[in-house]
């Protein structure tokens, strides 16, 4: 039995979204994710640090200049899921640098989100 992965998901559908929508909005073409989600071997994890992964980092990066922005940080989540300490640490320290950060439940928000991120410019 195949486990679901309903933030996976959402984020696949966002990324989907995103790469069909470059003609339209250029500028997503940066939007790029980090792999914390992913599961790891130890051997991997151990490497993935050792190379500069960090605890809290968020899901997905759009670092475009927009508004009085300098790029827009988006945590995905799914369910009943809050975000981490760590997540929203993360968060804080983007903000206080000039950073918009947002966490969303469904991809449809997010892209919402993006939409209006890149048409404030």
């Amino acid at each position: 039995m195949i486990r679901r992965q309903p933030e996976f998901e959402e984020q696949q559908a966002l990324i989907t979204w995103a790469r069909y929508s470059i003609q339209k909005y250029p500028d997503l073409k940066w939007l790029s994710c980090s792999l914390n989600g992913v599961k790891l071997s130890k051997a991997q994890a151990g490497k993935a640090k050792a190379a500069g992964m960090l605890r809290g980092e968020h899901d997905l990066r759009l670092p475009v200049n927009s508004g009085e922005y300098v790029g827009l940080s988006i945590e995905m989540k799914a369910g009943k899921n809050k975000p981490t300490p760590e997540q929203i640490d993360y968060g804080l320290m983007l903000e206080k640098n000039g950073w918009k950060v947002a966490f969303f439940w469904s991809w449809t928000d997010a892209r919402d989100e993006i939409i209006k991120y890149l048409e404030q410019k």
